[in-house]
């Protein structure tokens, strides 16, 4: 599809709209908070590639090692992911206010700013908030937060490029 479809990078990465998101849920927080990144779907299937990954990012390990590493309790904890259950995390908000992109789902609904900006910028017809724009809008409010606890350093003992990739 790749070949096929071309995006428009240029035009959507760190674009206007995208950022005024970023800066709205970074500001919902105060701009105070923790971000945790968790990469899942089928890296966590692939147990050839990556091996610990699914047990090392399972609820269970998370609630093991995300207070060790953000040590200051019910601080406000942005989660990254590409988890598709919003639930996931739920064990995490006994120690966290934990804060996912689907909590501000208004952001880019068919009442928000962005919805109408972007929908007049393609001629009236409607832009879908697709998988491309919650990665970009996900990894910029992760990297705005004070502390950032990733998948590949912190989590697991998998490299991030599959078994024996780690550059040692």
């Amino acid at each position: 599809a790749a070949k096929v479809i071309q995006r428009p990078w240029y035009a959507i990465w760190k674009s206007k709209r995208l950022m005024n998101i970023v800066t709205e849920i970074a500001g919902r927080m105060d701009w105070d908070y923790d971000g945790l990144h968790v990469i899942r779907g089928w890296k966590a299937q692939n147990k050839q590639m990556y091996p610990n990954l699914d047990a090392d990012t399972s609820p269970e390990a998370l609630v093991d090692k995300v207070p060790k590493l953000i040590k200051q309790p019910m601080r406000n904890l942005y989660i990254a992911t590409n988890e598709p259950f919003y639930n996931y995390f739920d064990k995490l908000r006994s120690y966290f206010h934990v804060h996912l992109l689907d909590d501000y789902k208004e952001l880019w609904s068919n009442t928000s700013e962005w919805y109408n900006e972007t929908t007049t910028l393609s001629g009236g017809r409607p832009v879908p908030f697709d998988a491309y724009m919650r990665v970009i809008v996900d990894t910029e409010v992760f990297y705005r937060a004070k502390t950032q606890v990733e998948t590949f350093n912190n989590l697991t003992r998998d490299c991030k490029d599959g078994i024996n990739t780690c550059n040692l």
